[in-house]
C-alpha cells in the first residue's frame, strides 16, 4: 500500500477541483476520505467522514454513506439512502474517468449511478440523461463517453451480473478488491471538510 492524494470533481468541471484529499492505494484500488460539513446528520455510530473506493481498472467509485440526512440551503432535512435504518445496506457506485499520475489521482463523476442495496431490494440505475446531456452539449468527448460506457459494462458484470441469469449470491459485491481498504482505521490523514 502506498500513500496518494486524490483530487475529486464532476467531468468538465474546471480546475481547482476538491482536494489534495488524503487516500491509500493497493495495485488494483485506491481509498480516500473526505468530512462532509455539520448539515449532514450521521448514522448512529458513524462520523461524517465519507470514504470512498475506487476500483481502478473500471473507474467507478463506491460509498457506503456514512450519513443519514442532510438539511437544504433553506434548512429542510432531507433523508439519506436507507435514511429509516439503523445501518445502510446500500452502496451507491458511480462511473468515473480516472487520471492516475501515481501518487497524485483525479476523479471525476462522470454522472451515472447506480444504488445498489444489499439486503435484496432491487438497484437502481441513476443519470443516463445527465450522461446524454454531457455528450450532446459537447461537454464530454464521445472517446471519454464510449471507454466510459464499456468499463461500466465491465464492472455490471464482474461484480453484480456475472451470469446471464440472476443467482441468489453476489458474484463480488462488495468488491473483494477494497477488503483490505475498508480495515483500515479512519482517518486516513488530515481531514479535508467538503464545503459543497
Amino acid at each position: 500500500m502506498e500513500q496518494v492524494q486524490v483530487w475529486q470533481g464532476r467531468f468538465g468541471d474546471p480546475v481547482p477541483l476538491f482536494g489534495p484529499l488524503p487516500g491509500v492505494r493497493t495495485a488494483d484500488a485506491l481509498a480516500y476520505e473526505f468530512g462532509l460539513p455539520e448539515r449532514f446528520e450521521p448514522r448512529p455510530g458513524r462520523t461524517r467522514l465519507e470514504r470512498v473506493f475506487v476500483l481502478l481498472d473500471t473507474g467507478v467509485g463506491l460509498t457506503l454513506p456514512c450519513w443519514r440526512s442532510v438539511a437544504n440551503a433553506h434548512g429542510d432535512v432531507i433523508p439519506g439512502i436507507d435514511a429509516a435504518q439503523e445501518e445502510g445496506t446500500t452502496w451507491y457506485a458511480d462511473l468515473l474517468h480516472v487520471t492516475d499520475h501515481g501518487r497524485e489521482v483525479v476523479v471525476r463523476d462522470l454522472y451515472i449511478d447506480i444504488m445498489v442495496p444489499t439486503d435484496g431490494r432491487h438497484q437502481r440505475l441513476l443519470d443516463l440523461d445527465e450522461f446524454a446531456d454531457a455528450i450532446d452539449e459537447g461537454h464530454m468527448p464521445i472517446e471519454v463517453a464510449t471507454g466510459a460506457l464499456r468499463r461500466w459494462q465491465h464492472f455490471l458484470d464482474r461484480h453484480l451480473h456475472r451470469d446471464r441469469d440472476p443467482t441468489a449470491r453476489w458474484p463480488d459485491f462488495p468488491p473483494r478488491a477494497i477488503e483490505e481498504l475498508a480495515a483500515l482505521p479512519a482517518p486516513l490523514g488530515p481531514v479535508v471538510t467538503w464545503e459543497g
